[in-house]
């Protein structure tokens, strides 16, 4: 399948991207551990939300299930997040590893290498993924989701949080985030497995953290 001059895996895959589980490491700060529970499920929460969302620089590996319509694809995802909101993701073959899509921020420019070897600028996610594929995806929402937190971009129509103040829930822009896992206990854990759903374009996505960083 093809749109718009791209075959339907680097589109998918490139969609995906723009967006953004085992050995991992997520333990937070001695001095964050130390302090004691928060005393409501919407401190913690905010806590979370204060805690992870000044991490200007992490990093995912992970493995991921996209299904469009009748189209399957299993691939793995690596996700290097930097200050300024700039980052590099990169899409792998899930069995040999080779690079099959890149995407990245630079200041205020966005570039896709796609498998046909072109390479396509922007300013925006949105646009270019509009214009190179003729889908809108809420892709700016993709890195905050991925960490089990709301968007900023987006109004927030329903949270539905654990004991621990993590997310279980998240919908926002038309899209249904469900934390099956995390990776331990902790109010701060990053998750271990994710599963997003926007039913209106039948487009069904999982990830499953290998590693954190």
């Amino acid at each position: 399948m093809t749109v718009k001059g791209l075959s339907f895996g680097s589109l998918i895959l490139s969609i995906l991207l723009i967006s953004g589980c085992s050995q991992i490491n997520t333990a937070p700060p001695s001095s964050v551990a130390k302090t004691q529970p928060p005393a409501t499920q919407q401190q913690a929460w905010q806590q979370r939300q204060n805690f992870l969302g000044r991490k200007a620089n992490w990093a995912l590996d992970s493995k991921v299930s996209f299904r469009f319509d009748e189209e399957n694809l299993i691939f793995k995802l690596n996700w290097a997040q930097k200050p300024a909101n700039n980052y590099v993701v990169q899409i792998k073959n899930p069995i040999t590893g080779a690079l099959i899509s890149k995407l990245s921020r630079s200041n205020s420019v966005v570039s896709l290498l796609a498998d046909n070897g072109r390479t396509y600028r922007d300013t925006d996610e949105e646009r270019l993924l509009l214009s190179q594929s003729g889908l809108k995806i809420p892709v700016k929402g993709l890195q905050h989701w991925v960490r089990g937190l709301s968007s900023p971009q987006y109004k927030l129509d329903q949270l539905i949080l654990d004991n621990a103040g993590r997310p279980r829930t998240i919908q926002q822009a038309g899209w249904k985030i469900v934390y099956s896992s995390y990776v331990n206990n902790g109010t701060n854990a990053l998750p271990r497995k994710i599963n997003l759903s926007r039913g209106a374009e039948k487009i069904f996505i999982r990830v499953i953290a290998k590693n954190w960083q």
